[in-house]
């Protein structure tokens, strides 16, 4: 999904301390911190997550050692950004290597802890494949019981999320950038 691009133009929304951070260090990461703020109570759930998008992301690109949070961005003409009044619109002109993008439907695959099908075949034999064992909830695989009874599937699983950096979504407007450094330089406005 990422051939052939040398600069690209994100837009995120973000508190105003981002900006603020960016212009006072000239730098700005997501630290731990500000995961637990805004996810409170399922915290563990994102955060498990966002290493795991992470961990994946580091065969890709280089990652400064030490981050595990992504920032989350849109290309630019995509309106994936929802409006709000107490963000900060950023744009940015990103240097390739420093952000990967991805698939947002993929990703919430992986909020929901279920399998991300190959097409619409796959998708099929899959759901076979969970009736014929018997299981109802597909997220069992991964968050409950299921997982432990049924390793191979759990492993199938989650290898379909490896696809989150590899397979353009069917919505193109699906299509999300992730960096882990803002950097000031970048700040178009």
């Amino acid at each position: 999904m990422q051939k052939g691009c040398r600069l690209m133009i994100f837009v995120t929304r973000q508190d105003p301390q981002v900006l603020e951070e960016l212009r006072t260090r000239g730098t700005y990461t997501v630290r731990e911190e500000y995961v637990r703020q805004k996810y409170t109570t399922i915290t563990e759930h994102y955060a498990s997550l966002y290493r795991m998008l992470t961990s994946m992301a580091r065969s890709r690109i280089s990652i400064p050692e030490g981050l595990l949070y992504p920032v989350w961005l849109s290309p630019e003409g995509t309106d994936a950004i929802p409006e709000s009044s107490d963000d900060v619109f950023l744009r940015l002109d990103i240097p390739e290597g420093s952000y990967i993008l991805a698939n947002d439907e993929v990703w919430e695959h992986m909020i929901n802890h279920i399998y991300y099908p190959a097409d619409e075949s796959d998708e099929l034999a899959h759901e076979a494949e969970l009736a014929r064992y018997g299981i109802s909830n597909p997220a069992s695989l991964i968050n409950g019981s299921a997982g432990n009874f049924y390793p191979l599937l759990k492993q199938k699983v989650l290898k379909s999320w490896e696809s989150i950096y590899t397979v353009k979504p069917q919505d193109p407007s699906r299509i999300v950038g992730l960096c882990w450094e803002l950097r000031a330089e970048w700040l178009i406005s």
